[in-house]
């Protein structure tokens, strides 16, 4: 029978996890409600956010310094814990390079981006939710197998953005800008994958 206070991995990566949806809807609702003087108070929500993120990592290295028998290898616990806090890194960049770039106005790319990286994110929260079960080996698989479709769909998403920038944009500034916002977008992108390929390691070893 489980403890009332017993510690769960999978109960914490589940809300890390979650950390990272509250993050990217707080930049969706940002982003497509974007009013450039009022950036610091959003990237403060979202930084916020982040905070709580790293709390948590530190909590799970923490227990399982003390931990004596863990349920799956303490690598593959430290680096899906890593590896979901820098999905929320990532999403925390993003804000502050919109800020500190001081983007003046929001692109139709990145609001579809944004909408894929949203729904990418909401795809890797129910992934990690799903290593409660890893010997569920076929839903763990489909689950990682959407997080991977939906990167792939996000590079394409990229490099449409980036080929529309260089052909629309006149102000070599706002080139330069986008590309680096661009860039971070891709790395949020980029984060889902690593946790997902992360599981899909733990999946082979524990399956």
């Amino acid at each position: 029978m489980k403890k009332k206070n017993e510690f769960n991995y999978f109960d914490e990566f589940a809300k890390s996890a979650s950390l990272a949806k509250d993050a990217i809807k707080e930049l969706k609702r940002f982003v497509y409600n974007f009013k450039s003087n009022v950036t610091e108070v959003e990237m403060k929500k979202i930084h916020e956010i982040e905070n709580a993120a790293d709390k948590k990592l530190h909590d799970i290295k923490a227990f399982l310094l003390r931990d004596f028998l863990p349920p799956i290898d303490r690598e593959d616990i430290v680096a899906i814990a890593h590896k979901i806090d820098d999905l929320v890194d990532d999403i925390d960049e993003l804000a502050i390079n919109i800020c500190i770039f001081s983007i003046d106005d929001i692109r139709k790319d990145m609001e579809y981006s944004i909408d894929l990286l949203m729904l990418t994110v909401e795809k890797t929260y129910d992934l990690v939710v799903s290593m409660k079960d890893l010997k569920n080996i076929k839903m763990i698989s489909q689950k990682v197998m959407e997080v991977n479709r939906l990167e792939e769909s996000a590079d394409r998403l990229y490099e449409a953005s980036i080929r529309n920038l260089y052909k629309d944009e006149q102000d070599p500034i706002k080139v330069i800008k986008w590309t680096s916002v661009y860039s971070v977008v891709e790395d949020c992108f980029d984060a889902c994958e690593n946790i997902a390929d992360r599981i899909e390691e733990v999946l082979l070893k524990n399956g």
